[in-house]
């Protein structure tokens, strides 16, 4: 089956310099699921993988939370490690330090395989015991994070030879390398910790709140993006219409270009999906977030109407569009229902975001998961 090999204190073989790009969602899940414990007052332990070698069913970056009751919350494998890990979590618990554990699922034996251990890979979890003020300062450290709208690097220390820093010590960087929290001793442990670079949450200004954008915005929350949607009619934009949207907003663009000044956030890292149905203000809401610098900007229709939206912007005589716009908005899925075209816009988005080109898996040459080299410095 799988090897696992116990590495606190003595973590050997791990890559150097890492750098992991994860979501914000991840870590969105795992802190509310760090908030039901402490509400309950239950130890936990959370897992993470943090670093991987070969064909493995989750990327570094990955978390999972094991309480003490043994619920899980969260995944770091397709399924085949998480009861050992389970079953490892009161040990954990009861001696109070972090540790680092190596499960190697290279065994090709097919017996095995039919049991689950398709993976075949190493991966290094890290363990954390966390109980009262531990776990409330990890949860308050989550929040911050999720209130950030720039990338940031998280170091987490994995090997300490004298213990000083722990095990589990973490640091926090800005886009430019600059301290924003966390232990400086750190960065005097080059090859002893690993690298995340966590990019903030997606979020997505859906532009019109008709019957399409229910699912849409539905959708798009499920993926932990963060959803504001803007529409002209009182009767629209209401958050019982919208419940999973983090923010519903009444405006008038076609009347007044400002309406979502100071309301709606709205830079390179907006996602703008623009579906009123109404040319009048759909252009609004187009060349509003053309002005912003929205890095996506789909427009629901053909693209002959984007273009005719578009005016004067255009130039050449191939009525070229801007590298934001994406029209047709969405992924060529055969997308009929309402629910089939969500689903083709928040796939076409992730992709984007990704840098993905939304091809099938099985014509993808190299790994699924993105591998950074050692010293690879990856760009959110």
């Amino acid at each position: 089956m799988w090897r696992r090999d116990r590495l606190a204190y003595g973590v050997s073989s791990l890559p150097s310099s890492n750098n992991y790009l994860i979501l914000m969602r991840e870590l969105d899940r795992i802190r509310h699921a760090l908030s039901a414990a402490s509400t309950q007052r239950e130890s936990v332990v959370l897992v993470t993988v943090m670093a991987v070698e070969g064909s493995v069913y989750r990327g570094a970056g990955a978390r999972m939370i094991v309480t003490a009751s043994g619920e899980t919350i969260g995944a770091v494998s397709g399924g085949c490690l998480e009861a050992d890990i389970v079953a490892r979590a009161p040990d954990v618990l009861s001696g109070g330090r972090a540790e680092l554990v190596r499960y190697d699922t290279r065994a090709s034996d097919e017996m095995l395989l039919g049991l689950g251990m398709g993976c075949q890979g190493i991966i290094d979890l890290l363990l954390e015991p966390l109980a009262s003020a531990a776990l409330d300062d990890l949860i308050a450290f989550y929040e911050r994070l999720a209130e950030r709208r720039d990338a940031v690097t998280l170091l987490t220390l994995l090997r300490s030879d004298t213990g000083h820093p722990p095990v589990g010590t973490r640091l926090l960087l800005g886009e430019g390398g600059d301290i924003i929290e966390g232990d400086r001793a750190l960065l005097e442990h080059e090859t002893d910790v690993a690298r995340e670079v966590i990019r903030p949450a997606t979020r997505l200004v859906i532009c019109g709140g008709g019957t399409d954008a229910i699912p849409l915005a539905r959708l798009a929350a499920l993926m932990g993006w963060h959803v504001t949607v803007v529409d002209h009619r009182p009767s629209f934009a209401t958050a019982a219409r919208f419940p999973d949207a983090r923010a519903v907003v009444c405006a008038n663009l076609s009347q007044d270009t400002t309406a979502l000044s100071g309301r709606v956030t709205m830079d390179e890292r907006t996602m703008a999906v623009v579906m009123a149905h109404a040319a009048s203000h759909d252009r609004a809401y187009l060349h509003a977030m053309l002005d912003a610098g929205a890095g996506y900007i789909g427009v629901l229709g053909p693209r002959k109407r984007t273009v005719e939206l578009l005016g004067a912007r255009l130039s050449g005589p191939d009525a070229t569009l801007p590298p934001s716009v994406h029209s047709p908005v969405g992924l060529d899925l055969g997308a009929e229902t309402p629910d089939e075209i969500a689903l083709s816009i928040v796939a076409e988005i992730a992709a984007v975001s990704t840098g993905r080109n939304a091809g099938m898996l099985r014509e993808r040459r190299g790994p699924i998961h993105d591998r950074p080299s050692h010293h690879e410095e990856v760009d959110a």
